[in-house]
C-alpha cells in the first residue's frame, strides 16, 4: 500500500499514526486489523496509545492554560452519536454548528425562499466570485469591495440579499446546549488537578454559546469582560480581577481562591453582544436583534483593531508569551491568517509555549506549518480527532484488567 493513501490521525516529534481503511500504521509498522490483545481490537488499542501520547503531553505541569476554539467545537457529527440519537430521534440541527459547506446550503436554502434578493451563485455573479472551490467567507469579502460599484437599479436587492445572509448566519449560531455537547466535561477535566491559580483562558472565534451555556451549568464563575451589574458593560479590566472566598476563621492571611472561574474571550463577538446608543458594548438577556459579531469576510483583520476586539486580540498575544504555557486548539481551521499570524509567531518565539492542536483535517494546508514544525520538536503535537473524540481519551482512566478478579460465577 502506498503511504500517500494513508490518512494521518497523529503528528509528533517521536511518533506518526497513520490510517488507511481499517488498518493503522504507527511509525510505519502495520497493525494487523485482526489482531486481539486482552480481548482488545486493535482499533481500541490504538485509541488507548494515542490516549497515552496525548495525556503525558498534556500531563506536564503547566503555569498556563489556553484554548482557542473555532466552529469545530460546536459541530456534532451523527456517526459519533448515531446510535443515541435514532433511539430518541433527537433533531440534530438545533444544537449543531455548521461546517463551511454546511453554512452555504442553509444560506442558499434561506435565500430561495426570501423575495427580492440574489441567490448565492447570482450575488457571485454580481462580484465577479468564480472560484474552484467555493467560500462563504470568500464570497463576503468580494461583496464588501464590490457594494460601491453595484448598479443602483439592483442596490436595493443587493443589500437585502446580504442582510439575509447575515441574520441566517446569526439564526444559526443560535445553538441549544443537549446532552451530546461535551463541553462541560472538557472544562471539567482541564480543570481536575490543576497546581495552578492561573485560570484557565478559553478564547474563541464562535458567536453560539455552547460554552457560556455548559459553564453554568456546571456551577462556574465566567470571568468574560463584562460587569457583574447590569446592564452588563464590556471592560477589559474585568479579566484583571479574581475571586476569593473570606473566612473570618482563616488562621493564615493568604487568599483562598474560588475553584471554579474560567476566562471565556469571543474574539469575532457573540450573538449576545450589542453596542447601545451610547456606543458601549452590551451583554444581552432574552431576544437581540442587532448581534455585535465580526461577520466572516477578510476584513475581520481591520475590525479586530476595534473595540472590544482589540482588548481580546492583545491579551490572546500576552498569553501566548508567557512561560510554561500550554495552547489547546480544539476545531479551528486557521483559516484565519490573522489568528494563525500570531500563534505562529508565538510558537517561533517563545520556547516555553507548547501547542497541541485537535482537529478532523489536520493534512489541510492550513496546518502545515505547525505539521512541520511537529515533527522537529517535541511542543507541538496534531491529532486528528473531532472535538468529542478528543474529550472523551482527555485524562481517561484505563479500567482495571479482568485477570486481577477471580470468577466467582460458579
Amino acid at each position: 500500500m502506498e503511504a500517500s493513501a494513508r490518512k494521518k490521525v497523529l503528528i509528533s516529534s517521536t511518533d506518526i499514526v497513520e490510517k488507511e481503511n481499517e488498518q493503522y500504521y504507527f511509525n510505519g509498522k502495520t497493525l494487523d486489523k485482526n489482531e486481539r490483545t486482552n480481548g482488545k481490537t486493535v482499533k481500541e488499542i490504538v485509541n488507548e496509545k494515542i490516549a497515552e501520547i496525548i495525556n503525558n503531553f498534556l500531563g506536564r505541569h503547566y503555569e498556563n492554560t489556553i484554548i482557542l476554539t473555532g466552529a469545530g467545537s460546536s459541530i456534532l457529527t451523527e456517526s459519533e452519536i448515531n446510535e443515541e440519537i435514532d433511539k430518541e430521534k433527537i433533531n440534530l440541527s438545533n444544537h449543531s454548528g455548521k461546517s463551511v459547506s454546511g453554512l452555504k446550503d442553509e444560506i442558499e436554502k434561506h435565500l430561495e425562499k426570501t423575495n427580492d434578493v440574489f441567490s448565492l451563485d447570482e450575488l457571485a455573479k454580481k462580484v465577479k466570485y468564480f472560484p474552484k472551490d467555493f467560500n462563504i467567507e470568500d464570497l463576503l469579502t468580494k461583496v464588501d469591495k464590490a457594494k460601491d460599484y453595484i448598479d443602483s437599479r439592483e442596490q436595493v436587492n443587493f443589500n437585502k440579499t446580504i442582510h439575509e445572509i447575515e441574520k441566517k448566519i446569526k439564526e444559526l449560531c443560535d445553538i441549544k446546549l443537549c446532552k451530546y455537547h461535551k463541553h462541560g466535561e472538557f472544562i471539567n477535566k482541564l480543570i481536575a488537578k490543576r497546581k495552578s491559580y492561573n485560570r484557565v483562558k478559553i478564547f474563541t472565534t464562535n458567536y453560539d454559546t455552547l460554552f457560556e451555556q455548559a459553564l453554568q451549568a456546571e456551577g462556574y464563575i465566567i470571568v468574560d469582560g463584562f460587569s457583574y451589574e447590569f446592564p452588563r458593560k464590556f471592560n477589559s479590566r474585568y479579566f484583571d480581577y479574581d475571586f476569593i472566598i473570606r473566612g473570618e476563621n482563616k488562621i493564615i492571611d493568604e487568599p483562598e481562591y474560588v475553584d471554579k472561574v474560567v476566562h471565556l474571550l469571543k474574539m469575532h463577538g457573540s450573538i449576545d453582544w450589542k453596542r447601545d446608543k451610547n456606543g458601549e458594548v452590551i451583554k444581552c438577556h432574552g431576544k437581540n436583534t442587532n448581534s455585535l459579531m465580526i461577520y466572516p469576510r477578510s476584513a475581520k483583520f481591520e475590525l479586530s483593531y476595534e473595540s472590544p476586539y482589540f482588548d481580546l486580540f492583545s491579551r490572546f498575544q500576552i498569553e501566548l508569551r508567557k512561560k510554561n504555557t500550554i495552547l489547546i486548539v480544539i476545531g479551528f481551521s486557521f483559516a484565519d491568517k490573522h489568528i494563525k499570524s500570531i500563534v505562529k509567531n508565538a510558537m517561533l518565539n517563545n520556547p516555553h509555549l507548547n501547542i497541541l492542536i485537535v482537529s478532523p483535517t489536520i493534512e489541510t494546508t492550513e496546518y502545515k506549518d505547525f505539521a512541520e514544525r511537529s515533527k522537529k520538536y517535541e511542543n507541538v503535537i496534531l491529532l486528528g480527532y473531532t472535538f468529542n473524540r478528543f474529550v472523551d481519551i482527555y485524562r481517561k482512566q484505563a479500567a482495571y484488567s479482568d485477570e486481577l478478579f477471580m470468577d466467582v460465577s460458579d
